[in-house]
């Protein structure tokens, strides 16, 4: 048997069998690729209705501001850049607070953005914050006196 000849038959199978789990491979691809994909509609059958509901809170704290302005510049990852600006600032104003004595909010918060633009979208490079720390001191459960200023404040008369 010529040399040639053997090796005609050997790449005759191999090309073969190759096809053939080519076919098979392809076949599994097509199938899982039609599984996959839907065809279907999902239509929704239930309305929702805003339900007027008021939350009360029945403690009353007092906050002490500090006279002393903090100013931080955070350098936000690419996680906080897509999360958006408001989360950015919440962060800003977070790490802010950390980096001064742990205050419990930052009264006044005035913010400096800088951006770097490209050509269909802006990215953040960094946020100054400047602010007050507060901390809240003194949390009690609220006096009637208390809740009879609160609601005059709010324009609820309380009497009868």
């Amino acid at each position: 048997m010529p040399f040639s000849y053997l090796c005609h038959e050997i790449f005759y199978l191999l090309t073969n069998l190759i096809t053939k789990k080519m076919k098979k491979l392809l076949f599994v691809a097509a199938v899982a690729a039609l599984s996959l994909s839907s065809c279907s509609t999902v239509s929704h059958t239930a309305a929702t209705e805003n339900v007027d509901t008021q939350i009360m809170n029945r403690s009353t704290a007092n906050l002490k501001v500090s006279d002393k302005v903090i100013s931080y510049t955070f350098v936000p990852d690419g996680a906080h850049n897509r999360a958006g600006m408001k989360s950015m600032k919440a962060a800003a104003v977070q790490k802010a607070l950390e980096a001064n004595g742990n205050g419990d909010v930052l009264i006044a918060p005035q913010f400096e953005v800088k951006t770097k633009s490209f050509l269909f979208w802006k990215k953040v490079k960094a946020i100054t914050v400047k602010g007050h720390p507060a901390v809240y001191n003194d949390v009690h459960n609220t006096t009637q006196a208390e809740a009879d200023v609160a609601s005059t404040l709010n324009g609820v008369s309380r009497h009868k």
